[in-house]
């Protein structure tokens, strides 16, 4: 985080928290109040100011206040290029470790353990490294028994081959601890960024 954040934390420590506000869309962008955020400065700052607190909700440390993130479908977003992955927001460590197919068809990956989504644009592409048990490129038949129970799949990429689990959403978010939609504690003030309550 920002060196004057932590300032501004250390000097008013018990500012109200910010939900419903901010949002992290399936594709990696942050929406601010229903707007698209492209002002690169505030996202830069999204980004640097962006973790995670001890009951799995995600939050943007704005100066004291922590405004709570809605994330559509992850906590990061993971693209894959010839050159290797990244994350949205960034994070240290971009090499898979686990990967998951989701009941609704969107491939999930862990990663610096942290669980991220596909970027669905990105499907295409990492489609062609799916390999069936034998290690032969997996077709659409192949992904459709996949995704009816039957037969293995594995993602073979260059940094090793990930056998692929299938998941409901659900019970993903749950395993890894995530709250998408933070929720005021009952009867906690609600301030939005800049007033009180």
């Amino acid at each position: 985080m920002d060196a004057m954040v932590l300032a501004a934390m250390a000097k008013w420590p018990n500012v109200p928290a910010v939900y419903g506000w901010l949002r992290l869309d399936a594709r990696g962008q942050w929406w601010l109040d229903g707007t698209r955020v492209e002002h690169a400065g505030l996202l830069d700052f999204l980004q640097r100011n962006y973790a995670r607190d001890g009951l799995g909700r995600y939050y943007v440390q704005n100066g004291p206040q922590k405004v709570y993130v809605e994330l559509d479908a992850a906590p990061f977003v993971a693209r894959h290029a010839p050159v290797g992955w990244s994350l949205t927001p960034p994070c240290e460590e971009a090499v898979p470790r686990a990967a998951f197919l989701s009941d609704d068809g969107d491939l999930y990956l862990e990663m610096a353990g942290e669980l991220a989504r596909l970027d669905d644009r990105d499907w295409a592409t990492l489609a062609e490294c799916l390999v069936d048990e034998q290690g032969r490129p997996a077709g659409e038949a192949a992904l459709a028994d996949f995704q009816a129970g039957r037969g293995a799949l594995a993602l073979q990429l260059p940094e090793g081959d990930l056998a692929l689990e299938r998941t409901e959403l659900e019970a993903l978010i749950a395993r890894y601890g995530i709250d998408c939609t933070p929720q005021p504690p009952d009867g906690a003030c609600v301030p939005t960024p800049g007033a009180g309550c």
